[in-house]
């Protein structure tokens, strides 16, 4: 009686398939030949010409299949539903399964339908030696691909790392520097074909002008449209502007659904001082960013302006000039500011409100603007004739301690790799029955250089931020000085407004009983009821 034969042929891509990678004609030259040899009747041929075979379901890879065009697995299905074959050729397992659960399917609904499997890596299966196959042909297949998607996985974090691209789509503020005979990217570079655009988009940021206007800004002003020869649709620059890429920053795992953090952003994305969201890996400084120096500075504090306390119906160009300044001396909450024609007044909103979302407060009091304005004048006034941007103490950052603290550590993690090495060297030739100990010791200092690490990493976070903010400050001090106190509080309340957060950094005025009673330093979740 002639053997009845099927031949099973696959591959992963189309690539795989084409004249350069003909892994799919070899692949059924090779079973052709041993049918031949054999004295075997080739009955049917299928086919997976670029398909990936990563479920773990038989009848959901078959359903994706057949939409491509691809029916090798329901004509598989049909044939072992039929027995009308006799031996399904294979060059190996991971050819019609990459996980264990759809290699385990397959080989059982073979060797169930009477047929036999011939693989050509391992030989004959049948129902005697079947299920060590699925054991270690599935385990083999699975763990391949495994370890392909950790490579592919390791490969774009090292791409990350050096800041070359890791995805075809990249921001509309870079473009892709290519090897001119390969082709290959080599690294990312600002668009300064829109230059004029990026200086443009700062300045309307600047102006205070709203997010969802600054498109159609940018098209009335400036006649910036995208390729389509229509203006940016809305909030396509706020999109722009808080993706690390814009910043000269790489990140990952961030922007995605299936990552921890979903689509979300916030101030890490171009501060160097915010940590990253649990889960997100960013590389710094990988390529330049769009704004450098003054610029860049001082759209960040607009950014941080507008996303802390330009909320609701707010309007960044129209904000008071006390906006997100103050807050209450008993709850801590931001203070609001009461407006009765030519009146002004600050008023913490928790006291007056009692809504169950504001904290109790009994600060019930109202502070004229007028006396905000002189008490920051008295320290406007020191701080010009001191020319120093110390406008409230200790508001800036003390570098000095804090490059001593990231040298400290250094240090510690320099001592402690030192002892990894010392552990290591030691283990080599010591006797079989301390070798536990020595494993114990050597975990215990990898979990401690971990959080030495760790530390460190925050703490040149912290240093960076310091001396971004003193930066900003000094600029901002040096606009002063040039301008006089009396020039400034004639400028519209939204400049005022962003140049005193410029000045006073993180340092708030303190208001209790109708007076403003001192400074303090808040931190960036501090609550706001405005």
């Amino acid at each position: 009686m002639t053997t009845r034969a099927v031949i099973w042929c696959a591959v992963s891509t189309r690539a795989q398939n084409s004249p350069e990678k003909i892994s799919l004609p070899q692949q059924e030259e090779e079973a052709r030949l041993l049918a031949q040899q054999s004295g075997w009747q080739i009955v049917d041929i299928l086919r997976v010409p670029g398909h990936s075979r990563r479920y773990l379901d038989f009848h959901e890879v078959a359903s994706h299949a057949a939409k491509e065009g691809i029916d090798a697995f329901n004509r598989l299905k049909t044939h072992w539903e039929s027995k009308d074959f006799d031996v399904l050729i294979v060059r190996d397992g991971d050819r019609f399964a990459r996980t264990q659960a759809l290699h385990a399917y397959v080989t059982e609904n073979i060797i169930d339908s009477g047929a036999v499997i011939y693989s050509l890596q391992d030989g004959r299966v049948d129902s005697t030696n079947h299920r060590l196959w699925i054991a270690m042909s599935g385990y083999k297949a699975a763990g391949e691909i495994d370890r392909l998607v950790k490579a592919r996985d390791d490969a774009m974090t090292n791409y990350a790392k050096i800041g070359k691209p890791i995805s075809s789509r990249i921001a509309l503020s870079h473009r892709i520097l290519r090897d001119e005979k390969s082709g290959k990217a080599i690294r990312l570079e600002v668009d300064e074909r829109k230059r004029r655009m990026w200086d443009d988009l700062a300045q309307l940021i600047l102006e205070g002008v709203a997010w969802v206007e600054i498109e159609i800004e940018l098209y009335k002003r400036y006649g910036h449209v995208n390729e389509a020869g229509v203006p940016y649709y809305p909030n396509k620059m706020y999109r722009l502007i808080m993706k690390p890429m814009f910043w000269g920053h790489m990140a990952r795992f961030h922007n995605n659904k299936d990552s921890l953090n979903g689509f979300k952003c916030g101030r890490w994305v171009y501060d160097e001082g915010v940590p990253a969201p649990e889960g997100v890996l960013i590389f710094r400084n990988t390529h330049p960013a769009v704004w450098t120096g003054e610029v860049a500075d001082k759209v960040k504090q607009e950014i941080d302006r507008r996303s802390v306390h330009m909320r609701g119906s707010a309007h960044p160009a129209r904000s008071h000039m006390m906006t997100g300044l103050i807050i209450c001396g008993e709850c801590g909450s931001f203070l609001a500011t009461h407006v009765d024609k030519g009146y002004r007044a600050v008023y913490c909103p928790a006291a007056k409100h009692r809504a169950p979302t504001l904290p109790d407060c009994r600060n019930r009091g109202v502070c004229n603007q007028h006396k905000v304005v002189d008490r920051l004048n008295e320290y406007l006034r020191q701080m010009l004739e001191a020319q120093s941007a110390d406008i409230f103490a200790d508001s800036r950052a003390d570098l000095p301690s804090l490059q001593r603290r990231l040298a400290k550590l250094d240090s510690e993690i320099m001592a402690i790799e030192t002892q990894v090495r010392v552990a290591i060297r030691k283990q080599v030739s010591a006797p079989e029955e301390v070798q536990g100990i020595f494993d114990e010791e050597i975990r215990k200092l990898s979990e401690q250089l971990k959080v030495v690490r760790e530390a460190r990493a925050r703490q040149e976070g912290e240093t960076l931020a310091a001396q971004q903010n003193n930066s900003v400050q000094q600029i901002a001090l040096e606009e002063l000085t040039t301008m006089t106190l009396e020039r400034f509080w004639k400028k519209e309340n939204r400049f005022i407004n962003q140049t005193l957060h410029r000045l006073m950094g993180k340092r708030r005025l303190v208001m209790l009983d109708h007076e403003i009673v001192g400074v303090v330093e808040v931190n960036r979740r501090q609550r706001r009821h405005a």
